[in-house]
């Protein structure tokens, strides 16, 4: 595991498959699916199209498409997320706004 995390900055685009195995920040944008073995962040200015399977995941920004976390899925209040969402753990901070559906306490297989 790296000792800081990668970010993709706020004037970067991605459309397609992002995948890794270390930390990641989302201060740009992503389309696609991203697949990661580690915690995502994206930040405020973070704009997600996508299908998310990750270890953990925090978000500040906007997320549409489906989440899927091995561990802990949190909505600051400054997220904005429509998307369906399935972790062992959820965390919605008020002020969060949500529109989908949960599952919990659901063991993901590792490495989905």
């Amino acid at each position: 595991m790296a000792d800081q995390p990668c970010i993709i900055g706020r004037g970067i685009s991605i459309k397609g498959i992002l995948a890794g195995s270390e930390p990641l920040i989302i201060e740009g944008a992503v389309e696609g699916h991203i697949v990661l073995k580690e915690h995502l962040t994206i930040k405020e200015t973070g704009r997600i199209i996508a299908n998310v399977e990750v270890e953990s995941l925090l978000v500040y920004g906007s997320v549409s498409g489906s989440i899927e976390a091995r561990d802990l899925v949190s909505l600051s209040a400054e997220a904005s997320v429509v998307a369906d969402i399935r972790a062992p753990r959820v965390v919605i901070a008020d002020g969060a706004h949500f529109r989908g559906r949960i599952e919990m306490d659901v063991r993901l297989p590792p490495g989905l």
